[in-house]
């Protein structure tokens, strides 16, 4: 993520607030910034999946693009009750901003976690979907 990015991210998220509804999904905005919190606690292999290799990828990149939402790796969701769970809504936010930041400022060189459905990923490839999970659950939120 460049810096630009990161600004940007960043002050979508400082927009946030806690009687914002979802134009689509389930989630509501605090499970919502805890789950994409989650996303780089997988990335950096702080949260695991309770299973890896069980759904098809091409699944998941077919929903992606028809504008469908794809489901959360197991362990994961929110709704399910495998994320973390939300404590303070503000706190919750900055602990966010602080995972996109370590995340933006890993080596070139990290070896990252397995992704559970898309598996051994360079830096290039959870970039972008790191920038698309984001943009994803903001617009969910109109953010």
């Amino acid at each position: 993520m460049n810096e630009e990015q990161l600004l940007q991210f960043f002050q979508r998220i400082d927009k946030l607030t806690l009687n914002q509804k979802p134009l689509f999904g389930k989630m509501n905005v605090h499970q919502m910034v805890c789950h994409c919190a989650d996303f780089f606690r997988m990335a950096n292999g702080i949260k695991l999946a309770e299973e890896y290799g069980k759904v098809d990828p091409e699944e998941i990149k077919s929903l992606a693009r028809s504008g469908k939402t794809a489901p959360a790796p197991k362990g994961f969701g929110q709704i399910e009750g495998g994320g973390t769970k939300p404590t303070e809504f503000e706190k919750d936010k900055l602990i966010l901003k602080d995972f996109i930041m370590e995340f933006s400022r890993l080596p070139e060189d990290y070896n990252f976690a397995v992704h559970p459905y898309f598996g051994e990923m360079d830096r290039k490839r959870w970039i972008g979907l790191a920038v698309y999970h984001l943009n994803h659950h903001l617009e969910q939120f109109s953010a």
